[in-house]
């Protein structure tokens, strides 16, 4: 694709032993997807990082302002949207672990101000597999402040039983970051930082960016072209708040597929989120993971990833006693605000994943699609684009 310019850089980690699949050229197997990816999409700039064992290796195509025309570099900062939620499903499973939070506890009893309200009867792992009856996506206008929201939440009743139907929700998973906050004795962005950033050693990583990193801070677009940026909002910072680059989304996929030196504590915690608890059509919801068995479908995945998955209820069964975390998965989460679009894959049996990060929301099923075939040129996975 004319115009657009591509930076690369290789992070190394330790030499690994293990052999992987179709150890092809990286570049090779990327460019050709992205650059036709972008073009199709109109993308600005996108940054994108491959995860094996041998190492991780970010590469950097197009702009992170198309109007300053400011290259993607490996500093750019990109609003991760949704895929903030994993953070947050990791830092409520540290507090389980750490025995702060009970996640199968009713929500009220972390929380009392919500004692009499419907969530006596839910707890911390329904909001974070989004089997809580119906809460919404969005936070309601009326909304505007903690006491609005707790307000709010004490009047809302579900509208499916709790437990059997999996309906998205900001609200949700933005109530599991108050609650694990609340746990933890502190707020939700201090707990964050000083539990899960600091430990993985995510120095790129923002729910504020500070003066010194904006001119780091890519632009997203609309989908008109207009230059926009995420605005702030109650549950914001829970539920689709990070900004950060490549790498350091890298380095949570990392600790994910056993490839970091972390503490025996934080790697257990890490471990729990990809735990089968709800069994959702083909998809096995975990702590906000979405996980597929292989060999899987590019069709099967497209389903799983669409906005009917998002956007309405669907059925959920608990899944008794739950599933140990698998290696023979693909295990996936999108996320998108008005101006970016992020996708990130993990295939624990190659310990291999994918970070893709773009300064404009496109659709997911092309994102989807992309990934599907970078990982198939790279061995990673026999890839199935007929659906069959």
């Amino acid at each position: 694709m004319k115009g657009i310019t591509l930076g690369m850089s290789l992070l190394l980690l330790g030499a690994s032993s293990v052999a992987q699949a179709g150890d092809a050229d990286i570049p090779g197997a990327v460019d050709p997807v992205i650059e036709s990816l972008m073009a199709e999409q109109h993308i600005p700039g996108m940054a994108i990082a491959v995860i094996r064992p041998d190492g991780t290796q970010v590469l950097n195509y197009g702009v992170a302002d198309r109007k300053a025309g400011t290259p993607v570099d490996g500093d750019t900062l990109f609003e991760l949207g949704s895929i903030s939620k994993t953070f947050t499903a990791t830092l409520a499973s540290l507090a389980a672990v750490q025995g702060k939070l009970d996640l199968d506890a009713p929500v009220s009893r972390t929380l009392p101000e919500l004692q009499g309200s419907a969530f006596d009867e839910m707890s911390g792992r329904n909001l974070g597999t989004h089997t809580t009856g119906g809460l919404p996506l969005f936070v309601p206008d009326e909304v505007t402040d903690r006491d609005s929201l707790m307000a709010w939440y004490r009047q809302w009743q579900p509208t499916a039983p709790i437990g059997e139907s999996r309906t998205y929700s900001n609200l949700g998973i933005g109530l599991l970051g108050v609650e694990t906050a609340a746990s933890l004795g502190s707020e939700f962005v201090p707990a964050m930082r000083s539990h899960l950033l600091e430990p993985l050693e995510l120095r790129h990583t923002w729910y504020d960016v500070p003066e010194a990193q904006m001119t780091h801070y890519a632009m997203g677009e609309s989908k008109d072209g207009e230059p926009i940026r995420v605005s702030p909002g109650v549950l914001d910072d829970e539920a689709y708040g990070i900004k950060t680059t490549a790498a350091d989304l890298a380095r949570l996929v990392q600790a994910n597929l056993g490839l970091l030196s972390i503490n025996d504590e934080l790697q257990q915690a890490i471990d729990a989120t990809r735990q089968g608890d709800f069994q959702v059509g083909d998809m096995t919801q975990d702590l906000i993971w979405e996980q597929y068995p292989l060999p899987v479908s590019l069709n099967t995945l497209l389903a799983g990833n669409g906005y009917d998955m998002i956007l309405k209820p669907n059925a959920a069964e608990a899944i008794q006693p739950p599933q140990t975390p698998r290696a023979d998965v693909w295990i996936n989460k999108t996320g998108s605000t008005n101006g970016f679009g992020g996708y990130v894959v993990m295939v624990p049996a190659q310990q291999t994943g994918l970070v893709m990060l773009a300064n404009r929301n496109y659709p997911n099923d092309a994102r989807v699609e992309a990934a599907y075939r970078i990982l198939s040129a790279l061995g990673t996975i026999e890839g199935d684009e007929s659906g069959e």
